[in-house]
């Protein structure tokens, strides 16, 4: 139990720091110079989390990642459900930090629209459908290289493994954040729509069920083709 007790609260301080450091660059510096400096503050939080934490719980920090390790047997399904609940109440904390900072620099509560999401906050607005399908792309490519990279049988050295998956989200969101903002992780678009509805809009949590289907069936999908395609837990 007070092993577990260690894994959750490294799930909870990891995603307070994904969420903290990502949406706090989206609030404070914004897409104006690009989506790189948005796509590296979350690319680099997790692999500095994965560093920190990584050793204690395996560093997911994404109830779609914990999903696919539960899925290949790298955790327990009673595990699964703590990680997800650190996670979620991980977000709300990182969500918060953000917050306390905008009104110590005079930010009034319209802008947490930002750190939000939803199909007229982008670019290129998509249908429920497309969003959801999206995600869902992207999340099946992180989570498999996730999945891969920390396996027995690719045996990525514990130093070079969150490098890589720091540099594979940065990617991913690069390609991704015009459209969905890409979340990739439920955690991740929990805390800040919850924060937007309170602070913002009542309609912050209209399409937050596309970064939960999205990104759980692709992790779930991640999950069967590492396993049964890759042979990944061989």
């Amino acid at each position: 139990m007070e092993s577990n007790m260690r894994k959750y609260l490294a799930e909870f301080f990891g995603t307070l720091m994904l969420v903290a450091v990502g949406t706090g660059t989206v609030v404070l510096v914004g897409l104006q110079t690009g989506p790189l400096p948005v796509a590296l503050a979350f690319g680099i939080a997790l692999a500095a989390g994965a560093y920190a934490f990584g050793p204690i719980s395996g560093g997911h920090f994404n109830p779609a990642v914990s999903l696919g390790a539960a899925i290949n047997g790298r955790i327990t399904w009673g595990e699964f459900v703590g990680y997800v609940i650190s996670q979620l109440i991980g977000s709300l904390a990182g969500s918060a930090l953000v917050w306390a900072i905008m009104q110590s620099v005079g930010a009034n509560a319209t802008m947490i629209k930002q750190v939000g999401f939803g199909q007229t906050d982008y670019t290129a607005p998509v249908s429920f459908i497309g969003a959801s399908v999206i995600e869902m792309i992207l999340t099946f490519l992180f989570v498999l290289v996730i999945l891969m990279v920390t396996s027995k049988k690719v045996s990525a050295s514990s130093v070079a493994a969150p490098m890589i998956i720091g540099l594979t989200l940065a990617a991913l969101i690069t390609v991704g954040v015009s459209v969905t903002g890409a979340s990739l992780n439920p955690a991740r678009s929990f805390g800040p729509a919850i924060f937007f509805a309170m602070f913002g809009s009542a309609t912050a949590l209209t399409h937050i069920a596309a970064y939960f289907i999205g990104p759980l069936v692709g992790g779930a999908l991640a999950a069967l083709v590492a396993k049964y395609g890759l042979g990944s837990e061989e």
